[in-house]
């Protein structure tokens, strides 16, 4: 499969942050593999080589493969078997039956679902390539653009793929091929399907492509929440912002019309506070038949019938995303939630943009950045302490700033506008 999709440039000499000394002067810093307090760590060659201040090119390309995308956004549980594959595609259905434009990426390697849960159009496979640009045609199926490994594995057109018997980084460099090796063409929203866990794909996909927002799903069993709520904490970490928790299975009617919960009381309330999301972004479907006699036929629920509770929760599920991106994108122009900011004494100061035209980037302040930034005592020091905290506000202009309180007193306002050009000049 590998050799099929379009491949990323080859990789360069990588800096691992996380494996930095503790007194590191920061990858992209002039001192950087040069300093005295580089010695002795592993990124020392790699730095002095100037792999810390080089602009990395598998993000260029991808940022070109994936221009015509204006939204990505995650589908995860962190569990396996509460029916995210199957909340997935209906999310992405009911959107284009609400007239976006609509891709959906199985990224499962290791157990696809979306070759079972969609049923292709007679001669789909197997998948087209562009001999110039390597890129391969997605399978389209009603007006929705679709991959996955079933779609592309030896075998595919059979319907016969075999295992995928691989590890984490061969998988992880596997979803992002798929991803940035499909010609997806114009789209509103790109839904992933992400595998169970917090693993490699999580970390590829979150850290590199951009990313606009997550949808979570869960299931009222308190197993199940144990790993949604590490997939929270995950997000919340790589500062991927969440806009609503669906809970599959959450109880059924029977004949009598008597509603019964197998899987004993939701956990949906405690999920939502660990998330920081209202009740208006949660959303319960019920056991139904009609869900796996979909599933069955291989056609999406919001295709076959429209009178089902799940099928008319799933579109208030997707009119509610629709909302909830416009919200923050309104939120972006008036100096809202439209960023994320967070300190990494390693990294320097993060900016992830949320939305408007830089949506899924990050600027990063590095610490040259800073040190310039605060100026005056202290500003020579490379291995000294730099910010005690950062926190949003206002500049005097009334744009959306961050203010940066450094260690030993004084802060500095620098609007978020500046950080493009700032990290890429002491980049």
């Amino acid at each position: 499969v590998l050799c099929r999709l379009a491949a990323l440039p080859p990789c360069r000499m990588a800096v691992d942050e996380s494996a930095a000394n503790e007194s590191c002067v920061g990858p992209s810093s002039e001192g950087a593999g040069k300093a005295s307090s580089c010695e002795g760590c592993p990124n020392q060659q790699a730095c002095a080589a100037g792999a810390g201040r080089a602009v990395d090119p598998d993000l260029e390309v991808i940022a070109q493969r994936l221009a015509g995308v204006k939204r990505k956004l995650l589908v995860l549980s962190g569990k396996g078997g509460v029916g995210k594959s199957t909340v997935a595609v209906n999310l992405a259905y009911a959107l284009a039956t609400q007239g976006g434009r609509v891709g959906l990426l199985d990224a499962d390697v290791h157990g696809p679902s979306l070759p079972s849960l969609v049923r292709l159009p007679p001669g789909s496979l197997p998948l087209r390539q562009d001999a110039q640009t390597r890129l391969l045609a997605p399978a389209e199926a009603d007006g929705v653009r679709l991959m996955s490994y079933g779609f592309v594995g030896k075998g595919a057109s059979s319907g016969a793929v075999p295992a995928a018997v691989m590890r984490g980084p061969m998988v992880g460099k596997t979803v992002g091929q798929m991803l940035s090796g499909t010609d997806w063409g114009e789209l509103d929203y790109l839904l992933v399907d992400l595998p169970p866990g917090t693993g490699d794909v999580h970390l590829t996909l979150s850290q590199t492509y951009g990313l606009s927002a997550a949808v979570l799903v869960t299931t009222p069993q308190r197993l199940s929440t144990v790993d949604v709520l590490k997939g929270v904490d995950m997000l919340r970490e790589l500062g991927v912002p969440m806009i609503s928790l669906v809970e599959n299975m959450a109880h059924f009617t029977d004949d009598t019309g008597r509603t019964h919960l197998p899987f004993g009381g939701s956990q949906l309330e405690a999920v939502r506070r660990h998330a920081g999301l209202r009740e208006s972004d949660t959303f319960r479907l019920p056991i139904e038949p009609q869900v796996g006699e979909a599933v069955d036929a291989g056609s999406p629920l919001q295709l076959l019938t429209s009178q089902s509770e799940s099928a008319h929760a799933l579109r208030a599920a997707a009119r509610h995303l629709v909302v909830a991106i416009g919200e923050r994108q309104h939120g972006a122009a008036a100096g809202g939630s439209g960023s994320h900011l967070r300190y990494d004494p390693k990294r320097g100061l993060v900016l992830r943009v949320l939305s408007g035209d830089h949506e899924g980037r990050e600027f990063v302040l590095s610490k040259a950045a800073l040190h310039a930034l605060r100026g005056g005592a202290g500003a020579g020091d490379a291995s000294a302490p730099l910010l005690d905290t950062v926190e949003p506000c206002e500049t005097e202009a009334g744009q959306p700033g961050a203010k940066l309180y450094w260690c030993g007193g004084g802060a500095t306002v620098v609007p978020l506008g500046d950080f493009p050009h700032l990290a890429a000049a002491h980049g």
